[in-house]
């Protein structure tokens, strides 16, 4: 669907030597072309209409949407995942994370999102929720938004299985020195872990 508005005023001309501000840097959608469509995203190509005046190209990754949390322990202790990344070619070590399911076009609720992939990933159950921002990962060429959580008052935290025959991982409880360490040293460099925690832990950076 074109969001394109012939009744807009006319974009400057190519060279204009101003910067657009405000609502004038919106680059309006002449068309757009679903290229792929995966189990977990799509990619579309769009022709797009500059402030400028020039067409331009740009790739979108459709993505649902997540969900992450930094699970502390009474104890202080955070619980977090290590598995493969496939991309990486690596593993990671990350906060129990996961992605939005859809049901006839309408998202998940976040709040209930998380609670499942805490139990899913790690076996723990918490009694006290937090929502504290969400954050775009990468807004240059994707539109995933993800909800951060904090999770206290754990309690279960048996883990009888893996998630799923495709998702494997290992629980792994770091205190929270041990883990702004661990960034500092850039053993956790997950853009996602390293947010939320810097939110729970402030006075550690």
């Amino acid at each position: 669907m074109s969001l394109f508005d012939p009744s807009q005023p006319e974009a400057p001309q190519v060279g204009h030597l101003t910067p657009p501000s405000g609502s004038h840097f919106e680059e309006k959608t002449l068309s757009s072309q679903v290229i792929h469509t995966g189990r977990v995203a799509k990619l579309r190509v769009d022709q797009a209409l500059h402030p400028s005046g020039a067409t331009v190209e740009r790739e979108v990754v459709e993505h649902p949407g997540g969900v992450v949390v930094c699970p502390i322990l009474d104890d202080g202790h955070i619980v977090f995942v290590e598995q493969w990344r496939y991309p990486l070619r690596r593993t990671l070590l990350e906060l129990p994370a996961g992605k939005l399911d859809w049901t006839d076009g309408v998202p998940e609720d976040p709040g209930e999102a998380i609670r499942r992939e805490l139990w899913e990933e790690t076996g723990y159950e918490a009694r006290h929720w937090e929502e504290l921002t969400y954050v775009y990962t990468a807004p240059g060429f994707c539109d995933e938004k993800l909800w951060l959580y904090k999770a206290t008052g754990l309690h279960n935290g048996h883990k009888a299985h893996q998630p799923s025959d495709q998702e494997w991982l290992d629980v792994i409880m770091l205190t929270p020195e041990v883990a702004m360490r661990k960034i500092r040293d850039r053993e956790i460099v997950d853009a996602k872990t390293v947010a939320l925690l810097c939110l729970c832990f402030p006075g550690l950076l």
